[in-house]
């Protein structure tokens, strides 16, 4: 999440925190109600997109790119391609935050803010990891930043529910953020049911300013903090999507510890293979050349993922890909992810093989 140039980084953010810059709250009832409904076309169309809203001095001359993000959402949704349902993450800034109502969505969930405390108690292994904490890296300092995440809807919210991860299970300079775990219940036609979206931004690994190990003891810790959280709120028999930034990666280890807590929970369509990306790959569902480019490389970093079920935890089956937030035509991107989305069928689900590995081989 973090990149070089630390210490000017961590002095930012205390003097961001200071000044009261951050957004929090949610935007007033007037604008959550100004968008129409989705159409109900027999799909559930969406995307996940980190927009790096950082703050200065993490990143340099984001109003413009936050702004095109914007425009182009309000674009697809004048043209009714618009995704039904968005998670979004690194949403820090209030220009980033602002997203949602100028693309015209009616009902938006926030994740913690900076102030939400967790409120889980250690445990005998988490002690020595949070005696060792390094204040110049970021840590037991306080949160000088909210969570990011924000879940965009064109239908309405029935509940919201949220957990923050303690100070025990994030390392290095992601500490700053209080990343934690969103979730929105949705009424949404065409399911028996409300049907829960998940997001969630998990630890950096390298860009988080200390060692890996310590890095890898916090994103399984907050890995498994997200896997209790989400059994404990979605019930067995509901429909849920799953996504965000979960900062995998090539890591083997990562993965392994990912899925498998997943698996090891029930939830057999979080598997790498039932991706929304990988999926959608393999059946060519891209609606162009240009499409399946930038698909295959968000895929690639297996770092934004998408995953669904109907309430009989089988996989919705995949329809097709879009990738609105790619390689621009002159090379560049509006973030230093992609945003794609997908378009979930809700028809019959696809039969998945049940037994053997959990699936974390990426």
């Amino acid at each position: 999440m973090f990149k070089p140039l630390r210490a000017l980084l961590f002095a930012g953010l205390v003097a961001l925190a200071a000044s009261g810059s951050t957004h929090g709250g949610q935007y007033p009832a007037l604008y959550r109600d100004a968008a129409g409904s989705a159409p109900a076309d027999g799909r559930l169309s969406v995307m996940t997109y980190n927009v790096k809203g950082l703050p200065w001095p993490i990143a340099f001359g984001r109003e413009e790119a936050l702004d095109d993000i914007a425009d182009r959402l309000a674009q697809l949704r004048r043209s009714g391609q618009q995704p039904h349902i968005i998670l979004l993450q690194e949403a820090f800034t209030a220009q980033a935050a602002r997203i949602a109502l100028r693309a015209g969505y009616a009902h938006v969930a926030h994740g913690p803010d900076a102030a939400s405390l967790s409120g889980i108690a250690m445990d005998v292994a988490d002690r020595p990891f949070l005696a060792k904490a390094r204040w110049e890296r970021g840590e037991a300092v306080g949160k000088q930043l909210g969570s990011g995440l924000q879940i965009l809807s064109d239908y309405p919210i029935k509940r919201i529910d949220r957990i923050t991860f303690p100070d025990f299970a994030c390392a290095g300079f992601d500490c700053l953020a209080n990343k934690g775990v969103l979730i929105a219940h949705l009424a949404v036609p065409g399911f028996d049911g409300p049907i829960s979206i998940v997001n969630t931004h998990l630890n950096a690994r390298g860009a988080a300013g200390v060692s890996i190990e310590r890095t890898q003891r916090a994103f399984v810790r907050q890995v498994d903090l997200m896997t209790r959280f989400v059994a404990s709120h979605v019930p067995a028999g509901q429909a849920m999507v799953l996504g965000g930034d979960m900062n995998i990666g090539k890591d083997g280890r990562r993965a392994d510890a990912f899925f498998t807590s997943f698996a090891q929970a029930g939830m057999r369509f979080i598997r790498p293979d039932l991706g929304g990306a990988r999926r959608a790959l393999v059946q060519s569902a891209c609606i162009d050349a240009a499409t399946c480019r930038d698909l295959g490389l968000a895929s690639g970093k297996a770092k934004d993922w998408l995953f669904a079920r109907n309430g009989q935890d089988r996989p919705l089956p995949v329809l097709s890909a879009h990738v609105p937030f790619g390689y621009e035509p002159d090379g560049a991107s509006l973030s230093d992810h992609f945003g794609y989305v997908i378009d979930y069928g809700l028809g019959p689900p696809i039969r998945v093989a049940t037994g053997g590995p959990a699936g974390a081989r990426l």
